[in-house]
C-alpha cells in the first residue's frame, strides 16, 4: 500500500509520540521505585541497623549520579541521624561505614558538597568527628583496641579531608583541642598498629600549621612530639604527601627552636633526640636524592639541624657539672658527626 507523504508524517509522528510516551512512563516508574528505595534506606537509617545503607550511600555519592544520591538525602532529619549514628553508636562497624560515608561525602564533587557538606557543617560535623576522634584516642589503651583501629583511621582522614577545603578549613585549624589530640597521637610510643593513623595525623598537622603557623611554638620544645615524629618517618616511606607534610612540620617546630638560648643540658636532650634517630631522617633523605625531589621544608629543617648540631658541637667542651654528662657527651659525639655529615650532604 502506498501512502503519501502526509500520511507517513503523521504516522511517523504517533510512534514517536507513542515512543516519548513509554520513555516518559519508564521514567515514572524509575522515580517512584527511586522514591520507595530511599524511603526504605531512610527507614534502615532510622533503625541504624543496616550495615549495608551507609555503604550503599557512600557508593552512591561517589558514582556519576552522585548528585541525584545527595539530593535525595539532604533532609535535615537524615543529616542528623547520620550524625547522631556516628557519635553514638555502639555497633563499631556501623559507626565505621557511617563515618566512611561522611568522608565519601568530603571528598565527593563539587555539587555533593554543595548539598551536603555545607549543611553537614553547620549541624556540626567537625564538632562530631572531634568528639569521635577523642574517644578513639582514649582507648588505644584498651586491649580491644584493633577492632577501633579502623574508625580512628577513617575519623582522621575525614578531618584532614576537611582541613584542605576552602571556606571550611578553619573549622579544623581554629581548634586547639584537635591540634591536641593529633599531637598526642603523634607521641604514641608504639607506632607498629597505629601507622597509618600517625601518617594522616602528620599531614593534618602540617595543614593546620600552614594556617596557623604560631602553633608550632607549642611543639617545639615538646622532645616527645619531636620523636614521636621521626618514628613516624618509615611508615611515610612510599607517601610523598605523608613525607613531605613531616618535613614541613620538621620545619616549622625548628624555627621555633631557640637553641642559643636554651641551658646545656636542655640543648643535650634536644641534640640526642635527633641524633638517636639519624638512621631515619639518613633512610628518607636518600628516598628523596633516588626520587630527585627537592623541598624549601626539607633544606630548611636540615639547616635548622645543622645549626642546633653546630652550637651544641661548640659547647660541649665547655665544663661539665660531673663526670657522667662528659660520658654521655662523648657516646654522642659519633652520632652528631654522622648526622651532621648526612644533613651537610643534602643541603649543598
Amino acid at each position: 500500500m502506498n501512502l503519501s507523504r502526509s500520511e507517513l508524517e503523521t504516522r511517523l509522528g504517533k510512534t514517536m509520540a507513542a515512543f516519548y510516551g513509554i520513555l516518559l512512563l519508564i521514567k515514572l516508574m524509575l522515580t517512584l521505585w527511586w522514591r520507595i528505595f530511599c524511603f526504605k534506606c531512610f527507614q534502615q537509617i532510622s533503625r541504624f541497623s543496616n550495615l549495608r545503607v551507609p555503604l550503599l550511600l557512600s557508593l552512591g555519592v561517589r558514582s556519576s549520579e552522585s548528585g541525584t544520591w545527595a539530593a535525595a538525602i539532604q533532609s535535615e532529619n537524615v543529616l542528623c541521624r547520620i550524625l547522631w549514628i556516628a557519635e553514638n553508636s555502639l555497633n563499631l562497624q556501623l559507626v565505621e561505614k557511617t563515618v566512611e560515608l561522611l568522608l565519601a561525602i568530603i571528598e565527593s564533587s563539587q555539587e555533593v558538597m554543595e548539598i551536603l557538606l555545607s549543611p553537614l557543617i553547620k549541624m556540626g560535623l567537625p564538632s562530631t568527628l572531634l568528639s569521635l576522634l577523642a574517644c578513639e584516642i582514649s582507648q588505644l589503651s584498651n586491649e580491644k583496641v584493633l577492632e577501633r583501629l579502623s574508625i580512628l583511621d577513617v575519623t582522621l582522614r575525614a578531618i584532614e579531608a576537611i582541613s584542605v577545603i576552602d571556606g571550611h578549613s578553619q573549622e579544623i585549624s581554629s581548634n586547639k583541642e584537635l591540634f591536641q589530640l593529633v599531637c598526642q597521637l603523634i607521641k604514641v610510643s608504639d607506632k607498629a598498629e597505629v601507622a597509618n593513623s600517625c601518617v594522616t595525623a602528620a599531614v593534618l598537622i602540617a595543614n593546620i600549621l600552614s594556617d596557623v603557623p604560631d602553633l608550632a611554638s607549642e611543639i617545639s620544645n615538646d622532645l616527645n612530639f619531636l620523636q614521636g615524629l621521626l618514628d613516624i618517618f618509615p611508615f611515610a616511606s612510599d607517601d610523598l604527601e605523608a613525607r613531605s607534610a613531616l618535613w614541613s612540620i620538621m620545619a616549622g617546630l625548628l624555627l621555633q627552636v631557640r637553641e642559643s638560648e636554651m641551658s646545656l643540658p636542655a640543648l643535650y636532650e634536644y641534640v640526642s633526640v635527633l641524633a638517636s634517630k639519624s638512621d631515619l631522617i639518613e633512610d628518607d633523605l636518600l628516598g628523596y636524592q633516588l626520587d630527585g625531589l627537592k623541598s624549601n621544608a626539607r633544606t630548611t629543617a636540615l639547616r635548622r639541624i645543622i645549626n642546633i648540631l653546630n652550637l651544641w658541637t661548640a659547647s660541649k667542651d665547655e665544663p661539665e657539672e660531673n663526670g657522667q654528662m662528659a660520658a654521655e657527651n662523648q657516646t654522642a659525639n659519633v652520632d652528631i658527626s654522622r648526622l651532621l655529615d648526612c644533613c651537610r650532604r643534602h643541603t649543598e
